[in-house]
């Protein structure tokens, strides 16, 4: 009895291995071959265009058309020290935004690593998340506004985009929520236009978002920390070194290092038509 089963098996197993082997792909490692999942970009559509986001990485944009690269949830876990110390907090804005800046930075993203991950790709990543949570603001779309120029551009179309003349003296535009638009490494602006602001090279360079800011006995904004794409070989993370007053003089008034602070827009913008009605 036991060589008849020891035969079944036998059998049952080598009639396995030759369906198996017959129903996989030909190639040199069908196995593996078989388990391989399509390319992300294989699930485009044709009408895609390319043309629109000049200047910017062919894959990343096909990515993100699709939104893929959007891995993590901010579950109650995230949210837990906030809503643990006032009940009804996961629905506040300033609270979940932070909670989504902090999830992001524990992934450790590398500038460009993923699509999604330069400092306009990373601002549309919490865009994205803040949008699950506060669904009735504006937000533009990545296939629509790509570039941190475009994203200018958006926002001055919607009506709340602040152009910045003397950053000194805005302190009082700076709270969480608020989107930073910088210029060109080094270069100083004067009475800049949304026109200027646009073009790649001579406008705007870098976006990063207000998740906290800090004040004085006055209640005046004295710094902020923003979360942003920091550049490559660096992870996105929160900093901390935006300030009325730099340590270094020649460092402008609530700039990004040597990038001026030229534009502000708000996570937390009214539709448009909310805005004429007012």
């Amino acid at each position: 009895m036991q060589r008849k089963l020891l035969q079944f098996f036998f059998m049952f197993s080598l009639g396995l291995y030759a369906f198996t082997a017959n129903a996989l792909p030909a190639g040199p490692n069908p196995v593996t071959q078989w388990l391989t999942p399509l390319p992300d970009t294989s699930v485009m559509s044709e009408g895609f265009d390319t043309d629109a986001f000049a200047g910017e990485v062919l894959e990343e944009q096909l990515l993100a058309h699709k939104g893929l690269g959007l891995e993590f949830v901010v579950s109650a876990e995230i949210l837990e020290p906030f809503s643990a110390a006032a009940p009804g907090l996961e629905h506040n804005f300033e609270a979940v935004l932070l909670a989504t800046a902090n999830a992001f930075e524990s992934e450790h993203i590398l500038y460009r690593s993923i699509p999604l991950s330069d400092c306009s790709g990373m601002f549309h990543r919490l865009l994205r998340k803040m949008k699950e949570s506060f669904p009735g603001f504006e937000y533009p779309e990545v296939v629509e506004a790509r570039s941190s120029r475009a994203l200018a551009q958006w926002y001055y179309d919607h009506g709340a985009l602040h152009i910045i003349d003397d950053a000194a003296n805005s302190g009082q535009l700076i709270r969480p929520g608020a989107i930073l638009f910088f210029g060109q490494y080094g270069k100083k602006y004067t009475r800049p236009t949304i026109e200027q602001l646009i073009i790649s090279g001579v406008g705007i360079q870098h976006i990063g978002t207000a998740v906290e800011v800090q004040k004085d006995e006055n209640g005046q904004v004295i710094g902020y920390t923003m979360f942003h794409a920091r550049g490559r070989g660096k992870a996105a993370s929160k900093t901390q070194h935006y300030l009325h007053n730099p340590h270094n003089s020649y460092l402008p008034a609530f700039g990004n290092w040597k990038q001026q602070l030229v534009a502000i827009g708000y996570i937390d913008t009214a539709p448009v038509e909310q805005m004429a009605a007012k």
